[in-house]
C-alpha cells in the first residue's frame, strides 16, 4: 500500500488545481466561469498502473454554494445534456406512462420537501436553470417510476485500519458516457463527489466525512411505494459512517433490488442488499465483491433468475473471476477491476451480443484519504485521475 502511494507521487501533483478549458466545448481556450460560481475542468493528476491510451475524459465539475445555487449551476452548464436525456426518456415511453411517471415524481416531491428539502432545493435550481418542469427534472433519477433500470456492474472493497476502499467498473450501455459528469459538491457544511449523468443526483459517491457506497442493480421484486434509489444515495451522502448510512437503508421502503457496498474512513466495510419483500439484509465484512445477483438468502428468494440470465449473463462468471482475486491493497483491486477473464464480457467489460454493455467508468474510493481514484472506460486501457475531497475545490 505504501509503495503504490510513493510510487505514484511525482506524478501526482497536489491540488488546488489549474484551471483548464470546459470539457463540454470543443473550444480550446482556457476559460472559468467564475461570476456563475461554477468552475468546469478536466480532470487532472494522472495514476498510471501501466495501462494504455485513456478514452475521452469524463467532464469534472465543481459547484459551490446553497442546494438551489448548485442546482442552477448544474443545469446551466449541462442544459443541452439535460434536454437530450429527458427527451430521449420522453420518447421511450408511452403518454400514460409518461403521466403515471409525473403524477408519482409529484407525490415524491411533496414528500421530500419535508424530508430532504436540499435535495428539492437542488432539483428545482437544476429545472430553473433548463426551464423544464421539476417532476420531469426528478424522473431523470427516478428511473424506477418510468418501469426500472438496470445496469451491470462488478464492485470490490476493502477494510483497513487506514480507511475503507470501496470501488466498481459501472457498466452501461454504448453511448451512455457521454453524459456522465463527475461533480464535487462544495455547501456552507457539507462536501462531496459524486459520479453522476447530467441531470441527476448520482450514482456512486463519496463525502468529506470519508463515507463511499457503490451500488449493484439485483433483479428482484418491484413495489409502488418508496424512495428512489438515487434520492436514497444522496441521502446516504450526509452521513458521517457506515452505520449512519446503513440505518439510512434500513428507515426507507425501496422500490426495487439493489445491492450497497459501504465504507467509511475508519475502516468499516459493509455489504448490504435490499428488496421491496426481502428488506434489508447486511454484514460487515473484511472485503467483499459482487455483481449482479444476491448472495445473502433472503433477497435470493426475490431472484427472478430468468431475467437475470437474460439481462446479466455474465453476473456468475464475473463474480467468480472477482473471488479469485486476494485482496489486501488498493493495487489488488485495481487488478481486479482490470480482469478480462471471459472477454468480452469480464469485469473489465467490452459490449458483447448477449450483454451489449461496457465499463464506462472505474471508480476506487479511498476512504481514509477522501481520494477518488476514476477511469474512463475500460481501467486495463485507462489512467486513473484523483481528485482529493481534501483540498480546496475552488479555482
Amino acid at each position: 500500500m505504501a509503495g503504490f502511494y510513493s510510487a505514484r507521487g511525482s506524478i501526482m501533483p497536489p491540488l488546488p488545481w489549474p484551471t483548464f478549458a470546459p470539457p463540454l466545448s470543443v473550444q480550446s481556450t482556457r476559460v472559468a466561469t467564475r461570476s456563475s460560481g461554477i468552475s468546469t475542468l478536466w480532470m487532472l493528476c494522472t495514476v498510471n498502473f501501466g495501462s494504455g491510451m485513456a478514452p475521452k475524459e469524463i467532464p469534472f465539475i465543481v459547484l459551490h454554494g446553497t442546494p438551489a445555487e448548485r442546482g442552477r449551476q448544474h443545469g446551466a452548464a449541462l442544459r443541452a445534456c439535460i434536454l437530450t436525456s429527458l427527451t430521449s426518456l420522453r420518447n421511450s415511453f408511452s403518454d400514460k406512462q409518461w403521466d403515471s411517471g409525473r403524477t408519482r415524481s409529484a407525490a415524491c416531491l411533496q414528500k421530500l420537501e419535508a424530508l430532504a428539502p436540499s435535495i428539492v432545493a437542488e432539483l428545482r435550481g437544476i429545472a430553473d436553470a433548463t426551464n423544464l418542469h421539476v417532476h420531469d427534472v426528478l424522473l431523470l433519477s427516478a428511473f424506477e417510476f418510468l418501469g426500472g433500470h438496470t445496469r451491470g456492474c462488478t464492485s470490490a472493497a476493502l477494510s483497513r485500519p487506514a480507511g475503507a476502499v470501496v470501488a466498481q467498473n459501472w457498466d452501461a450501455p454504448a453511448s451512455t458516457d457521454q453524459h456522465l459528469v463527475v461533480f464535487v459538491h462544495e455547501g456552507a457544511d457539507e462536501r462531496f463527489i459524486c459520479i453522476a449523468s447530467a441531470g441527476t443526483l448520482g450514482w456512486v459517491g463519496m463525502n468529506g466525512h470519508g463515507l463511499a457506497f457503490v451500488n449493484n442493480d439485483l433483479i428482484l421484486d418491484e413495489a409502488e411505494n418508496g424512495l428512489p434509489s438515487l434520492v436514497i444515495r444522496r441521502l446516504m451522502l450526509a452521513e458521517r459512517n457506515v452505520d449512519a448510512a446503513n440505518s439510512v437503508l434500513r428507515s426507507h421502503k425501496h422500490l426495487s433490488g439493489r445491492c450497497f457496498t459501504l465504507g467509511d474512513a475508519q475502516g468499516r466495510l459493509r455489504l448490504v442488499e435490499v428488496g421491496p419483500s426481502s428488506g434489508v439484509t447486511d454484514r460487515a465484512l473484511r472485503f467483499a465483491v459482487h455483481t449482479n445477483h444476491p448472495i445473502f438468502a433472503k433477497p435470493a428468494m426475490w431472484e427472478d433468475i430468468e431475467a437475470v440470465a437474460r439481462v446479466y449473463p455474465s453476473s456468475r462468471s464475473r463474480l467468480r473471476a472477482a473471488r479469485a482475486h486476494s485482496l489486501n491493497s488498493v493495487d489488488d483491486i485495481h487488478s481486479l477491476l482490470c480482469d478480462r477473464s471471459d472477454a468480452p464480457d469480464a469485469i473489465s467489460k467490452s459490449p458483447s451480443r448477449r450483454e451489449p454493455t461496457g465499463t464506462a467508468f472505474s471508480v476506487i474510493f479511498d476512504c481514509g484519504r477522501r481520494e477518488a481514484l476514476i477511469a474512463t472506460g475500460r481501467p486495463d486501457l485507462s489512467s486513473y485521475r484523483r481528485i482529493s475531497l481534501l483540498q480546496h475545490a475552488s479555482v
